[in-house]
């Protein structure tokens, strides 16, 4: 997969900037095509507040006014910052199925959005845009939580060995070509935990356990080796509960990006090492990409 259109969400809000900015850097190394769009939704009102905030002169009119103004903004300050001039969308509806209904007309090769939106109390507890998306789009979406000060410089791809981490994986070296990539893996020796309960001895655990990384890091190489640029990846093992050592490790060498692998069929659970691409969702502080294939 090439990126050649990319598209921007945004509410106008800081982390939504953050994610424009990041989708123009982008575009900008990639030669490709941005388009920014901002979903406007006005849920229907009892008579006695519609006519109290239409008293106020806010109505669908002056709404779809002050956003379209609020995008020419947002286009004006990427051609300025970052020499990138985005065509502008104001799309109709809850902006979840809006924007992905509008990411599928366009063909787009990557959706790019702010990981919080304007409201983060609202977004924790009925959840927020950017998962939602993670639901409904096919293509590879780009969750930004940092404001980009640089393109990405140092990537981590945390792999199980599936199909959908090789995705991921290509996708990474094809689109950050000047990027430091390194593979990561964490893998847990089977019946560990039953043996440590079971009275087993530290030297029996000991050897069960290096067996296991032996074992993980025959079939690091062997993934390595299947991907289109094997020698752009450094190699990593640990042991352990993937999603809290995918966090560190992040963290200890200060990433600018982790890039998981998903499947469709199980949209974001189930798919990298159980449960870990949902859980790095909102535990991992560097931006994130997640690549979907289908099953």
């Amino acid at each position: 997969m090439d990126v050649k259109r990319i598209l921007s969400a945004t509410d106008f809000s800081p982390t939504a900037e953050a994610a424009t900015r990041r989708a123009a850097l982008l575009a900008k190394a990639s030669q490709a095509s941005l388009a920014v769009a901002h979903a406007l939704y006005l849920p229907p009102l009892a008579d006695a507040w519609r006519k109290l905030v239409e008293s106020e002169g806010v109505n669908e009119d002056t709404v779809r006014a002050q956003a379209l103004k609020h995008l020419d903004t947002v286009a004006a300050n990427l051609t300025k910052r970052i020499g990138v001039s985005p065509s502008t969308h104001l799309l109709a509806g809850k902006p979840p199925q809006a924007l992905a209904q509008w990411a599928r007309e366009q063909a787009a090769d990557l959706l790019v959005v702010g990981a919080h939106g304007e409201h983060l109390l609202l977004d924790l507890f009925v959840g927020s845009t950017a998962l939602k998306l993670l639901r409904l789009v096919e293509i590879p979406v780009l969750l930004v939580k940092q404001t980009p000060p640089f393109e990405y410089e140092r990537v981590v791809i945390a792999t199980d060995f599936s199909p959908a981490s090789r995705a991921a994986a290509n996708l990474a070296a094809r689109m950050l070509p000047n990027a430091d990539l390194y593979l990561f893996h964490a893998f847990e020796t089977p019946f560990e935990r039953q043996m440590y309960y079971a009275g087993s001895d530290d030297e029996a655990i000991d050897h069960y356990r290096r067996l296991g990384e032996t074992e993980a890091r025959r079939q690091m190489e062997e993934f390595a080796m299947s991907l289109e640029a094997p020698d752009r990846f450094v190699r990593k093992l640990r042991h352990g509960y993937a999603p809290a050592l995918i966090v560190q490790y992040c963290a200890e060498l200060g990433m600018d990006l982790l890039v998981v692998g998903s499947h469709r069929q199980s949209e974001i659970a189930a798919t990298l090492l159980g449960s870990v691409a949902a859980h790095l969702v909102t535990e991992a502080r560097t931006d994130m990409l997640l690549v979907p294939i289908e099953d």
